[in-house]
């Protein structure tokens, strides 16, 4: 695999000039949010994360109120699902534009409380200011058993790789930017994982969301573990139907339903072979399908089922295109397109 991935190297040095607090209890990129040990005793720990839609609103992926209300709550609310936290709530930072009808807000707000809702939280506070663009900016905090926190580390060669639902919707549903009468065909609103983050503490050995792509996680999860990954020769059953017709009528290869950067927040995670029954059994008590998509390997490469045959697919490649030209969706897509056509014909 490439060495480099530019959205590391970008991490780097934005936090390298900050001293890591003692109270920190995860390394930088070792899990979706921070945790702090709380003080004096605590049997508890703080989850703490913030996530923005600004890209999103300004490329044109986000245009409806309601969903980029609800989106502004997911996107945070999914990080405190990969560690396993229960949520307090969620402070808001809301950037409006004189664009915004007083419609369009009510609507958007809507959407705010909706996936509070569905999370079973609430909006703690937060703050309105104007601007020249729309911009929603969240910070979502949790509580997890002291010690307890899911984390990306900590999978073995061996491990399965399971998600906690169908693949493929975001990536799906961003193709609509290129290929309009292809959007009506996906429905993208992405679910709460609270309840799975929770419940899999038990099981699984590292955890992660899909928020930037499955191949982006996986990449983020082998390259943390120094590890690689073999995906399963069926792994195309683990991809949402709708977003596999969508991906079929515009022509494009299903891996990349999986490649793009545009992910569908489902959690993947590492379980020990020897603890697939238990984890298995309890998703079916509680109605969950989860989806195995893998084992992770010894070998430091990924390597991906494409047109009948296992591929060594460069995940850091896929990850650094989608960080140099996510400003140019149709530029990205030709890059990807490329991209298969070199690993399919090595």
């Amino acid at each position: 695999m490439t060495d480099r991935v530019l959205e590391i190297d970008m991490i780097a040095r934005l936090t390298g000039h900050f001293a890591r607090s003692p109270l920190q209890a995860n390394r930088l990129q070792q899990s979706d949010s921070e945790i702090i040990r709380v003080p004096d005793g605590s049997p508890i720990d703080l989850a703490i994360t913030m996530d923005s839609i600004a890209e999103e609103i300004q490329g044109g992926l986000y245009t409806d109120p309601y969903m980029i209300g609800w989106m502004a709550v997911m996107v945070n609310m999914s990080d405190l699902a990969a560690v396993g936290a229960e949520p307090f709530g969620i402070v808001i930072s809301e950037i409006l534009d004189n664009r915004c009808t007083p419609e369009f807000i009510e609507t958007m707000q809507r959407g705010i409380q909706d996936a509070c809702t569905a999370c079973n939280s609430y909006v703690l506070g937060g703050d309105t200011n104007s601007g020249q663009q729309l911009i929603l900016s969240g910070c979502a905090l949790g509580r997890v058993r002291r010690g307890a926190a899911l984390m990306r580390t900590g999978c073995q060669a061996g491990d399965v790789l399971y998600a906690t639902g169908p693949l493929g919707t975001g990536n799906a549903y961003a193709l609509g930017l290129l290929e309009p009468h292809l959007r009506s065909r996906i429905t993208y609103l992405p679910q709460p994982r609270l309840q799975q983050g929770i419940a899999l503490r038990e099981f699984a050995t590292a955890c992660m969301d899909t928020s930037d792509g499955v191949l982006g996680t996986v990449d983020e999860l082998v390259r943390l573990n120094r590890l690689g990954f073999s995906f399963t020769p069926d792994w195309e059953r683990a991809l949402d139907a709708a977003a596999h017709e969508v991906a079929s009528r515009a022509n494009i290869p299903a891996w990349l339903l999986l490649g793009g950067i545009h992910g569908e927040f489902e959690l993947l995670f590492t379980i020990p072979p020897e603890r697939e029954p238990d984890m298995l059994q309890a998703a079916r008590s509680r109605g969950w399908e989860m989806l195995m998509l893998g084992t992770l390997t010894a070998a430091p490469e990924v390597l991906l089922p494409i047109e009948g045959s296992p591929h060594p697919v460069d995940t850091a490649v896929v990850r650094n295109l989608g960080h140099t030209l996510s400003h140019d969706p149709r530029g990205y897509l030709r890059a990807l397109l490329d991209l298969h056509d070199k690993i399919v014909t090595s």
